[in-house]
């Protein structure tokens, strides 16, 4: 019998599916409050909160020259601010937020699959969210991933049907505006939602979507001109467009962030991102490959509902894999964000799948396929092995199966002492190596199972049986692919903790003062000291600085090197250090120049070091 069977038996109770759907909820929700209050803030947290605070509260403006870099759609930070605005700025309401969006997003993929799939299949996909420890862990902070997920749902809410109200096309197409004004690489789903009205809803409704998606778009536009080309001018080439020069930042600097990231690491950060979102890449993959031609669907307007989710998808995953792993698109480049990139788009990979699966499995699949299925469950497998080699332990390693000629017999010796010593491996690439051939070996036992259940019950072809068995073992092994995300970042209470540090910098630091940040990567302490002044450049980190260049061009387009270092240096009043950095300031910050205040009882990281020293300039 296969999975949709068992899930449709007759005699469970109706109430069944919507109670698990419940408890999926309810378990979500408490791991999301779990992460919000021990997960050590990011940069990009930092930089959305305080970014947004000062946008709504008029200090800056968003694209302002000689202000905080506006590297995201306007949206990204404006939406964050406006919880703030509303609830009190502080990274409790940031991350409140984002989990409140994170439910609205549970519940909108839950709607839509049940109105395509029924209750069953709704409720696995909560439980696909409440079995991933990494999916939550971002939701649980203030984040524009979640933000685009919540939105990308709500569009597929509003449009995924065989007919829809007028004003539910035009909702949706403003939706995608936003997505895309609130972050830009979401470029791809306002045209293909149009193209999808047009097949699904007809010419009338077609055109409404066109007209209601560009208005907003350009409105939003025509209000940031000209200075929003900045956000766009990147991804265009440059020989091809010379007139956006003046977006662009000058090449007379060097950018410190310039990652050297080789193969195998980037090899690494892709089968993470596939076991951190196993169930919408891999359930997804195994959709395009078993979606029957047109005519062997069982509903044309699921197959039309199919397609726009695979092509929104995959057009997305496949942009984010190449700008994240095999590209240097921005100065900021970010291999190992590759994972975190796809958690904006999940709810489309997880219902693509289950409408395929709900419509499309029950053909006999070609041989190619039945190839192509094994192939993707061993490569898979390995890979997942791959990526876990972190987590390979000493117990392993250090298994004597290796044979090795002795005088007395043949003898055997560990796993890592024959690769590091026989073979001159880093200890890094042996783990590698075992890792690999661990998920090969499951990946090819999985493959044998499953022929073993095909053959003893071979009413389903075997490719399907052996796709239920890769993905019920990858749905059920979810919070073991997440290790190394699952676990918490800290054992006391970051949100308690920036409240407390915040209250003291906020009494400590006097009006107006100009403060000097090297407090750390996360610039979010500061946001409970607004009557603070900063320089913008800083809210970014290290990410924005460079070598050479003219300060005032670099200062103009949000960037500093060091020359606009040494002059905010002689400009600051406060200084506010992370105390690991702290023996690079000894020289500068003299018992005679500067005084320092009591250090904080309380810090922002529970990492080691992440203390905040705070000096002040002596008149």
């Amino acid at each position: 019998m296969t999975i949709a069977k068992s899930l449709t038996k007759k005699e469970l109770p109706s109430w069944l599916p919507l109670v698990l759907a419940g408890v999926g909820a309810i378990l979500y929700l408490i791991q999301a409050i779990i992460y919000a209050h021990t997960t050590v803030s990011s940069l990009d947290e930092g930089s959305y909160l305080i970014k947004g605070m000062f946008y709504l509260n008029g200090v800056y403006e968003p694209f302002e020259p000689y202000g905080p870099l506006t590297n995201k759609a306007p949206f990204a930070f404006l939406i964050p601010g406006l919880a703030e605005f509303i609830f009190g700025a502080g990274l409790r309401t940031g991350r409140y937020f984002s989990i409140f969006l994170g439910l609205l997003t549970l519940l909108g993929v839950w709607i839509t699959a049940r109105r395509w799939a029924g209750n069953w299949l709704a409720a696995l996909t909560v439980w696909v969210f409440a079995l991933s420890p990494m999916i939550i862990k971002l939701h649980a902070r203030a984040v524009s991933e979640v933000i685009i997920a919540c939105i990308l749902t709500w569009v597929c809410v509003l449009i995924l049907a065989e007919k829809r109200a007028l004003w539910q096309v035009i909702l949706a197409a403003a939706l995608a505006a936003v997505a895309v004004f609130t972050r830009q690489n979401m470029a791809p789903i306002l045209p293909i939602l149009i193209l999808y009205t047009f097949w699904q809803h007809g010419r009338q409704k077609g055109l409404w979507a066109f007209a209601a998606g560009s208005f907003f778009f350009l409105a939003f536009h025509v209000f940031y001109w000209p200075r929003v080309m900045t956000i766009w001018a990147p991804w265009l080439p440059e020989n091809l467009t010379p007139f956006l020069n003046s977006f662009r930042i000058p090449t007379d600097s060097v950018p410190i962030w310039d990652p050297n990231i080789d193969l195998w690491s980037r090899l690494n950060s892709f089968f993470q991102g596939i076991r951190y979102h196993f169930i919408p890449l891999i359930g997804g993959l195994f959709g395009l490959l078993l979606l029957p031609p047109r005519t062997g669907w069982k509903s044309a307007p699921a197959m039309r509902a199919a397609f726009f989710l695979a092509v929104s998808y995959f057009v997305l995953a496949a942009m984010h894999g190449w700008a994240a792993i095999a590209s240097q698109y921005e100065s900021y480049s970010c291999v190992f964000c590759f994972s975190n990139y796809l958690g904006f788009f999940d709810p489309l990979g997880i219902l693509f799948f289950v409408i395929a699966f709900s419509y499309a499995w029950s053909h006999a699949p070609s041989r190619l396929v039945k190839a192509l299925s094994v192939l993707v469950v061993i490569v898979v497998a390995a890979g997942i092995g791959y990526s876990l080699f972190e987590f390979i332990g000493n117990g392993l390693l250090n298994l004597p199966i290796v044979p090795r000629p002795r005088s007395g017999g043949l003898g055997f010796i560990a796993i890592v002492d024959a690769l590091t010593q026989g073979l001159g491996m880093p200890l890094a690439q042996v783990k590698r190596g075992v890792g690999a051939a661990l998920g090969l070996f499951i990946g090819v036992t999985i493959v044998f199972v499953a022929f073993f259940i095909w053959k003893k019950r071979s009413e389903r072809p075997f490719a399907l049986v052996l796709i239920n068995s890769f993905l019920v073992a990858g749905f059920v092994l979810s919070p073991v692919l997440h290790l190394g995300e699952s676990r918490r970042d800290c054992a006391t209470d970051i949100i308690r903790d920036h409240e407390n540090l915040g209250a003291y910098l906020a009494a400590i630091i006097p009006p107006d003062s100009l403060v000097y940040w090297d407090g750390g990567n996360a610039y979010t302490p500061m946001i409970y000291v607004p009557q603070a002044r900063i320089f913008p450049p800083q809210i970014n980190d290290g990410y924005t600085f460079h070598i050479g260049g003219d300060p005032d061009v670099l200062y103009y387009f949000s960037h500093w090197n060091g020359e606009l270092d040494s002059r905010w240096r002689a400009e600051a009043d406060i200084f506010i250090i992370e105390a690991k950095r702290y023996t690079t300031w000894k020289d500068f910050l003299t018992p005679e120049d500067f005084q320092e205040f009591a250090k904080p009882i309380d810090s922002p990281s529970c990492n080691e070091g992440a203390e905040l020293r705070i000096f002040q300039r002596l008149p």
